[in-house]
């Protein structure tokens, strides 16, 4: 685990949770939160674990205002898990709330931190894109812009400049280029967009993000304080999901460890591999696990499945049950659910390729 002071938005760490709220003043998701969005398995079992304001975002929606939740992507290569999560939660606000979303393609952001030059980026974020349509995103509610081509953004993150030191920066985020600086900057007016006149104004707005992210919403709800005077900025809630660690489970699943990531593109062979030497929690020889059963808790497989590919949740308990149990040992285990996962990545495909033109338009801005 890293230490509290230095979580790291660009990094690879797992943080310990229950010092966040001890030390950065999350607030926990209540119970009944919690039972009133069950239709989401990521709040139904307590992966989206802490907020902050979400009650306020609940409440406006409640009263009939309008809401928007708002996130991103940087385009530097396919879908992730991580990034498959933070999409889903969007499309979840969006059906169950009618929250417009708004979705930043961070090619900037890509640059500074990636050295990904803007033309890669662009088409990256086709594919993105058509991922975020194929999990089921309503374009007709929905805003998507590339950082680079978005001058509000930048307009925003210029006039932000004026009332951000160095020395704020340098605390949030340790010693960095100043591109990413630039960026930090950048992502603020990503997140504070929805609010403009533009877009109907002020208005709560959710950002689900994950926990190592907090330190960008921290700085912009510190930045809509600081211009409420002027543009009536209402500070962003966030919702902050658990880590899904990489496939060996040392670390957050991140783009820098390609061999250690799942796609939404994976497919064949190379599947099958990554998913085969995924990390489990079985015991050191058959008979201690038939005797013991396996410590699931260790178990990246069981993680899989409980994180994305097991919606009910009777099937999740029969698994983690037989594993418990030593019922049933990792091999046999793994091929059940490799087949699982290769079936759903198939179907996703699938849907994603009749997205792609649509997508296209979509990010060259000439789409809804």
């Amino acid at each position: 685990m890293i230490n509290m002071e230095e979580i790291d938005p660009w990094g690879n760490g797992l943080v310990e949770y229950a010092n966040l709220f001890r030390e950065f003043g999350m607030q926990k998701i209540s119970p009944e939160t919690a039972k009133r969005l069950a239709k989401s398995r990521l709040f139904r079992r307590g992966i989206i674990f802490a907020h902050r304001d979400f009650d306020r975002f609940i409440q406006a929606h409640d009263k009939g205002e309008p809401v928007a939740a708002m996130s991103g992507i940087k385009p530097s290569g396919e879908f992730h898990l991580g990034s498959k999560m933070t999409a889903e939660e969007l499309i979840f606000m969006q059906k169950e709330f009618g929250a417009k979303v708004f979705y930043a393609i961070a090619d900037l952001e890509a640059y500074a931190d990636n050295g990904l030059g803007l033309a890669e980026g662009a088409e990256n974020a086709v594919s993105n894109v058509a991922d975020m349509l194929a999990l089921g995103l309503d374009t007709k509610n929905a805003y998507v812009w590339r950082q680079s081509n978005e001058k509000r953004v930048m307009n925003l993150a210029y006039i932000f400049s004026r009332r951000t030191t160095l020395a704020t920066l340098q605390a949030l985020y340790g010693e960095r280029n100043m591109g990413l600086y630039l960026s930090v900057l950048t992502q603020a007016g990503d997140i504070l967009l929805p609010q403009l006149k533009d877009f109907e104004g002020p208005k709560e707005v959710v950002v689900p993000v994950g926990a190592d992210q907090d330190p960008h919403i921290r700085f912009t709800r510190d930045i809509a304080q600081k211009f409420n005077s002027e543009y009536g900025f209402v500070t962003p809630c966030a919702t902050y999901h658990m880590f899904f660690r990489s496939l060996n489970g040392e670390t957050k699943m991140s783009k820098r460890d390609p061999m250690n990531i799942l796609t939404l593109a994976d497919e064949g062979k190379a599947l099958k591999q990554k998913l085969s030497n995924t990390f489990t929690g079985g015991r050191a020889t058959a008979e201690e696990q038939r005797k013991l059963g396996g410590e699931t808790e260790k178990c990246v497989i069981y993680e899989l499945m409980k994180f994305h590919f097991y919606e009910n949740d009777e099937d999740l308990k029969k698994m983690y049950e037989d594993c418990r149990s030593g019922k049933i040992l990792c091999g046999e285990c793994k091929k059940i659910r490799i087949e699982k996962i290769t079936e759903y990545l198939k179907a996703h495909q699938e849907k994603k390729k009749k997205m792609m033109e649509k997508a296209r338009k979509l990010v060259d801005g000439s789409g809804e």
